[in-house]
């Protein structure tokens, strides 16, 4: 296979800090350019173009003028959530292989017009997930044996232990939006939006179905960013399957303390059969000595939550050292996008393609709608 090129949408304190560097790690495919639209805020054109010196390639202004580049095979697509589906559209259109960032848009609405771009122009796609990990192949070669029996119920956490936790204190309870529409702070995300779309993706993969209902909250239990920006930190969603499956999923962020490694990344299978777990730290090691634990540095000005890889290694953001898990964490993005461009060379389908990231967008809006109200509400 010849080396794919690859155009960078985004750039520096969005999730392209890691998919650039997996594309640009092999000969499969290299970095042509970073690009973005050319009415962005002077911020973002400004870590845009801190990536393009990165790579020692162009940034283009212009989604357009882009795309027409020479050598482009590949659309790497990291806009900010706002104006995402209509930057994926455009890519569709111009027929560029596409790698999403997660989840596919703000709405469910938004999310199928990826989706239908992707279909009429015959593009090959793939949304970034938790599905190309270690832990989840086990989890999905678990159900696919039926060694559980009948399927029951699937339920998965994934939080992330990033920031200083702890600074939210009120009582007050959340109110939240039916219909978001603002999602991209420098201190804040909607974390249930932007971590709940992996556990719920795995949830929707392991069952291999859509659900028909969701029951969810959302709430502000642990940053006072995520308050005083009105986002939540934390969110779960329950959901009911035709057949009588359930699926549970929560997602959020947690203060760095609260966790010895990342986070909780777990799945938990139930059968009539039996139970089973499956968990991102296990097998491990766990260390304990008289030496003086890691402690989190001042914030970084830029990015208080240490959201960023970039933004963590200015800070000096300390590795963890009680959790010494066997397999390695850190390949995880590197995994997605290599199974990704396995696709490409063998000419197979990919396993979270659009069409297939398109529930996750699908219950993420209505767990908003039910989080609202709270009352269920249909897919």
């Amino acid at each position: 296979m010849k080396s794919l090129g690859v155009l960078c949408i985004g750039g520096l304190q969005t999730h392209q800090e890691n998919h650039a560097a997996g594309f640009n790690a092999g000969e499969r495919s290299h970095i042509v350019a970073v690009a973005d639209e050319a009415d962005i805020d002077e911020r973002r054109r400004a870590l845009n173009i801190r990536l393009a010196e990165q790579y020692d390639v162009p940034y283009v202004e212009g989604i357009e003028k882009a795309v027409a580049l020479p050598g482009i095979d590949i659309v790497s697509m990291c806009a900010d959530v706002e104006r995402r589906h209509r930057v994926a559209v455009a890519c569709a259109n111009a027929g560029k292989i596409l790698y999403l960032d997660k989840p596919l848009a703000s709405t469910g609405e938004l999310a199928t017009s990826i989706v239908e771009a992707v279909a009429s122009n015959d593009v090959v796609s793939q949304m970034y997930s938790f599905v190309h990990t270690p832990w989840a192949k086990a989890a999905k070669a678990c159900v696919d044996s039926g060694r559980l029996g009948k399927l029951l119920a699937v339920h998965t956490d994934i939080l992330f232990a990033k920031g200083r936790g702890g600074t939210e204190t009120s009582a007050s309870v959340r109110q939240e939006s039916p219909e978001p529409t603002q999602f991209t702070y420098v201190e804040s995300k909607r974390e249930f939006f932007d971590l709940g779309v992996y556990p719920i993706g795995l949830c929707l993969w392991l069952t291999d179905a859509e659900p028909v209902e969701v029951t969810a909250i959302t709430g502000n239990y642990f940053f006072e960013q995520h308050k005083r920006n009105d986002t939540e930190d934390f969110g779960s969603v329950a959901m009911t399957f035709a057949g009588g499956v359930v699926a549970t999923a929560t997602g959020g962020r947690i203060g760095w303390n609260s966790h010895p490694a990342g986070g909780p990344h777990r799945i938990t299978i139930v059968g009539e059969l039996g139970t089973e777990r499956f968990d991102a730290w296990e097998p491990r090691l766990e260390i304990y000595s008289t030496a003086e634990p890691p402690k989190l540095p001042s914030p970084h000005p830029q990015d208080p939550m240490g959201m960023w890889r970039s933004t963590q290694q200015a800070a000096g953001i300390p590795k963890k050292t009680t959790y010494v898990p066997l397999a390695d964490e850190t390949s995880w993005y590197p995994d997605d996008i290599t199974a990704f461009l396995d696709c490409l060379e063998q000419g197979r389908a990919p396993v979270m393609s659009a069409d297939r990231a398109l529930g996750p967008s699908k219950v993420i809006s209505a767990a908003y709608r039910s989080a609202a109200t709270g009352q269920p509400e249909p897919i």
